[in-house]
């Protein structure tokens, strides 16, 4: 009897667990039904991308063969949408490190230019990166790429087209060089006489006049001039200072924040030795310094970077108007500018 029963409550057991499996599936069930939805998902999206692509190759191969300028164009906005990508996402870095209580002096040369170069060029970025966005983008291309220096930041022009806009620049530099020497020698004018600054000041204007180039430890001994408050601007009047911003490509409403990450990339710039630069690195850093690279060999633009590199490790952080006069003394009377400033009918001389 008892072994009926021991055996019947085994079968019920039995039968109690088959019933619970076939009612309810296990839970991997449900997961494996999502995985298998998942990846047929993705392969669709695969497939998707395969399709643009090859839409896109297709129709830059027409644009090659029919449209060849428009095709030129149309590679250097996808290139150069690669590189603002890249340096906006350095900017957003450096922004969200900045209020975490960074200092901008933790970074490399090439971030600082990338977050001073967006900072500097939104105005355009988002224009362009809007209109590459639009259907029949190409059709504005033209117009883009007819005035380079005023749609485009340089992540989208070619090294001709960079180049021209670079000297245009210089242009617009050496004519505002010659309004901060006024300014300079105005300056140095209401100084006291017996002052050694002021003797200082008058030798490197006589030789500026005369078309001598300032040897960097000569503006060491006018340092003082300059002398404030660290990274500021305020002994400087605002007209003075809209000159320098015109010589240094700064902003004047923001002059003295960029002011303080131009000083941070000169200090980066003379760590870097001259062989660690490609030629287009040292080419834009003598533009930008206010010299004129298409005349000049590698050797002599690495030479002029170590006269600047020399310039920039006497200035602290209390000297910063002294930092944007090296265009002006170490630029404005270099033997590479002579025959633009020829063309320009430039040859500064003090007011009587």
């Amino acid at each position: 009897m008892l072994s009926r029963q021991l055996l019947s409550r085994q079968l019920l057991f039995s039968l109690h667990s088959a019933s619970t499996q076939l009612c309810c599936p296990p839970q991997n069930d449900h997961r494996g039904m999502y995985m298998i939805g998942f990846r047929s998902s993705s392969s669709f999206v695969q497939r998707a991308k395969d399709v643009v692509s090859k839409g896109k190759n297709v129709y830059l191969k027409f644009l090659e063969k029919h449209f060849p300028t428009l095709h030129q164009y149309q590679m250097q906005v996808l290139n150069g949408a690669i590189d603002v990508k890249r340096d906006i996402g350095k900017f957003v870095q450096i922004v969200k490190a900045i209020r975490t209580g960074r200092k901008l002096s933790t970074y490399s040369r090439q971030e600082l230019m990338a977050y001073l170069e967006i900072s500097q060029q939104k105005i355009k970025v988002v224009p362009v990166v809007t209109i590459i966005a639009m259907p029949f983008s190409i059709l504005f291309l033209p117009i883009l790429f007819t005035w380079p220096g005023i749609f485009l930041t340089s992540h989208f022009m070619s090294d001709a087209q960079r180049t021209s806009v670079e000297m245009d620049k210089l242009e617009h530099k050496l004519s505002y060089c010659e309004k901060v020497l006024d300014d300079f020698a105005l300056k140095v004018e209401r100084m006291p006489s017996h002052k050694t600054s002021r003797r200082a000041a008058e030798e490197i204007l006589n030789k500026i006049e005369d078309g001598v180039t300032i040897r960097p430890h000569d503006a060491l001994h006018v340092a003082d001039i300059f002398e404030d408050r660290k990274y500021s601007m305020h002994n400087i009047p605002y007209r003075y200072r809209m000159h320098l911003a015109h010589c240094n490509e700064l902003r004047i409403k923001n002059m003295t924040k960029d002011t303080q990450i131009q000083f941070f990339i000169d200090k980066a710039l003379a760590k870097d030795t001259s062989s660690v630069l490609t030629d287009s690195e040292l080419k834009w850093a003598c533009f930008k310094r206010g010299v004129n690279p298409t005349v000049m060999s590698r050797g002599e633009q690495v030479n002029f970077l170590n006269r600047w590199n020399e310039f920039t490790n006497l200035v602290n952080e209390t000297h910063m108007p002294l930092l944007l006069h090296g265009v002006v003394f170490l630029g404005y009377n270099h033997p590479s500018n002579r025959k633009m400033k020829e063309k320009l009918a430039l040859k500064w001389k003090q007011k009587s």
